[in-house]
């Protein structure tokens, strides 16, 4: 049950959203935790139970590949079976009524597709993307699958040079995409409010996009399950589930546009 608090709370955002013209949603593993998906950080996470610096590191996966396949291939059927939760269906509704101009995400699980959102920038890569480091080659899901049931090889290898495939998901030691990081950089520059919902805004350079939202004047508001370092700076934050939270966020927004 919410209480009183965070109900007020709760149609304040909604209030600054129909009054926006630029808000901007940034979303975490909070988001996706009710699908299913584990958290990747803390107790109990993805690398927690496989730590990263023997599997989740590029320098460890050039020296090793075999081992992060072995990883990934434990752990992908979670990720590629997930279904979209009633919060990624919440942002991909607000996004149809054009009062979220778009959606920057650490998820590498492609939900916010899957829910209808249109503009998402996965600024860690996704799990449905493949890619040769040695010669650059990108393949499909399904061209992978059809090459690991052809060579039975762990990793799959690359057709052109047959180098080991890698998932585009972004490990430690590589740089993000350069594309979705500046593109994402100049969104939350321009919010007049940044939307973060279900990211614990620990994982640099991601973590510093809300700053870049505040010091032009925005509105920044924090919605997940844990505090962050910025709750002090935001001008709302609730900490609940996302999914709870955003549906309502959405329903109150419907009320007062219609009314």
């Amino acid at each position: 049950m919410l209480d009183l608090k965070d109900r007020i709370k709760i149609q304040k955002i909604s209030t600054y959203l129909l009054d926006s013209s630029n808000a901007i949603a940034l979303t975490g593993a909070g988001i996706s935790t009710n699908s299913g998906i584990p958290h990747f950080r803390g107790k109990g996470g993805i690398w927690d139970i496989y730590k990263p610096e023997i599997y989740g590191n590029i320098e460890a996966y050039q020296k090793n590949p075999e081992k992060f396949w072995k990883m990934a291939e434990k752990i992908a059927p979670k990720l590629f079976s997930a279904k979209p939760n009633p919060g990624h269906y919440a942002l991909a509704e607000l996004e149809k009524m054009n009062i979220i101009k778009g959606i920057i995400t650490q998820n590498i699980d492609q939900l916010h597709h899957k829910a209808g959102s249109i503009i998402v920038y996965e600024v860690h890569g996704n799990i449905n993307h493949f890619i040769c480091l040695n010669c650059k080659k990108t393949y499909s899901k399904k061209e992978i699958s059809k090459i690991k049931k052809k060579n039975l090889l762990i990793p799959p290898r690359c057709k052109i040079c047959q180098s080991p495939l890698k998932p585009s998901v972004i490990l430690f030691g590589e740089t993000l995409p350069s594309f979705e990081y500046f593109k994402s950089k100049e969104l939350v520059a321009k919010a007049d409010i940044l939307l973060v919902a279900g990211s614990s805004l620990s994982v640099n350079p991601i973590a510093t996009f809300p700053l870049h939202t505040l010091k032009n004047g925005g509105k920044l508001i924090i919605i997940n399950d844990e505090p962050t370092y910025l709750d002090d700076k935001a001008d709302i934050v609730i900490i609940n589930k996302t999914e709870i939270i955003l549906p309502l966020i959405l329903e109150q927004i419907k009320k007062e546009r219609f009314k």
